[in-house]
């Protein structure tokens, strides 16, 4: 599917210290937070909005044509139906410049209702106090807090405050070319697989007579490495998914930094200065047997070839415990918003039922809101993709989630201090030590400090 939500997140995989984006999907039942029941609106407990004046509330967003067709279909069939008075308008951003546009409108007081933005966005426009602050809504009705996947709200609120709420949440697995992988001689990846067995299956895979690297998209930026080191019991490398207080690198880092660093030397994984915008077109093409991706290339598999013979596995799992990388985007309002009562229920809607019709026709990631994560495993079944369901479904319920990139507004200043070191070390075009990174570590610290 051609969606500009997807060109965002690209980028976000490609990218490493400094790299600023929007982006976001998942959930299910069993792994929302404790306790919880259902948190769907509903029209007893929606605070039933049809007896006021008829209003049109606008949402801003960078999506797709057939997202947003399905989007507006929702909003028609389901929510104005149990919302007589309101009329929900979806008005089309810029992609180019999204984050000034919607500054502008804010500043300007032309704002929409709504607005998409990744919790990076979120956070740096609630700093700059643009952002309607949701924390009064949030603590009366915790059912609908709770019932996100776990660790999915973590970027859409700071100092105490809830400033938005996370539509879908984009995934890591590895796609792999099963005809590839017979013709090796190398068996499919199982559920359970490990960083062990993903690096080997690379190993088998890489053909350096023909230019071939075992597996192509790994995530070898600072945030790759440390999703990996944290599964082997290391500390994650932010306190916090926004709002980071202090950055570190530990040994283990160090120590899956120098086997991503090996790997790369001898042809196994590519160097970070390769050219990663082709990557997916080059698997649907079947030219490379693993890629490490997001889930979003699954519709697109499905859509443009439907005899292509793909699976999809899990991020492995290290020594001690799983972990996944992920990433949200999500909704938001401006501080100025019009109609705050219409405008929460448009919100909460926005984040859980919506999704249960958008994603019949757009599976694209699956949504954080629980009850309505299951619409996106269905369909991956429907298409049978069993394996892509359960992965992704995993990748959903693990509770140490990393974050893809910094979210704070010093993250420019920390990527000039941080990438070209890191980089040159990676790729071997520096004879620094690997331990040279702890020390710059202590200078992103004092950056950090110092915003």
């Amino acid at each position: 599917m051609k969606n500009k939500m997807r060109k965002v997140i690209i980028i976000g995989l490609c990218g490493v210290m400094g790299t600023a984006l929007l982006t976001g999907c998942g959930g299910d039942d069993g792994a929302a937070k404790s306790g919880s029941g259902s948190g769907k609106t509903s029209k007893s407990d929606a605070g039933n909005s049809g007896d006021g004046d008829q209003i049109t509330l606008k949402v801003v967003d960078w999506e797709s044509d057939e997202m947003n067709a399905a989007m507006q279909d929702a909003f028609d069939n389901v929510f104005t139906k149990e919302h007589p008075n309101i009329k929900v308008e979806i008005v089309e951003g810029s992609y180019s410049d999204y984050g000034q546009q919607m500054t502008g409108m804010i500043t300007a007081g032309e704002a929409p209702d709504v607005f998409q933005g990744g919790y990076d966005m979120g956070a740096s426009f609630y700093k700059k106090n643009l952002l309607y602050d949701w924390s009064d809504k949030a603590e009366e009705e915790p059912d609908f807090v709770d019932s996100f996947y776990e660790g999915t709200m973590d970027g859409w609120h700071l100092d105490g405050k809830t400033y938005g709420f996370p539509g879908l949440v984009n995934t890591y697995g590895v796609f792999y070319n099963k005809d590839l992988l017979k013709a090796a001689g190398v068996g499919e990846p199982a559920g359970d697989w490990t960083w062990d067995d993903f690096f080997n299956m690379a190993e088998e895979l890489k053909d350096p007579s023909q230019n071939k690297f075992g597996a192509y998209g790994f995530d070898s930026s600072c945030f790759g490495i440390a999703n990996v080191s944290t599964s082997y019991g290391g500390e994650p490398m932010m306190d916090k998914i926004v709002g980071t207080s202090k950055v570190t690198v530990d040994d283990e880092f160090l120590n899956q930094a120098e086997r991503v660093q090996g790997l790369i030397k001898d042809g196994t994984l590519p160097e970070r200065t390769y050219e990663t915008a082709n990557l997916n077109s080059m698997f649907e093409a079947g030219e490379m047997a693993l890629l490490y991706f997001g889930q979003w290339e699954a519709d697109t598999l499905i859509r443009n070839t439907p005899d292509f013979e793909w699976g999809y596995a899990p991020t492995p799992r290290g020594s001690k415990e799983k972990t996944t990388i992920y990433d949200t985007i999500g909704w938001m309002s401006p501080k100025n918003t019009e109609h705050p009562e219409e405008t929460w229920e448009l919100i909460k809607f926005m984040s859980s039922e919506m999704y249960d019709t958008v994603l019949k026709e757009t599976p694209v990631a699956p949504c954080a809101y629980a009850d309505s994560a299951s619409v996106f495993y269905d369909v991956m079944k429907e298409h049978d993709h069993p394996e892509a369901a359960d992965a992704v479904k995993q990748m959903m319920e693990t509770e140490q989630k990393n974050g893809i990139r910094f979210a704070d507004d010093w993250s420019s200043d920390v990527g000039k201090v941080w990438d070209p070191t890191f980089n040159d070390i990676m790729d071997g075009k520096s004879r620094e030590p690997l331990t040279k990174l702890q020390d710059i570590t202590k200078k992103i610290n004092q950056i950090i400090e110092g915003s």
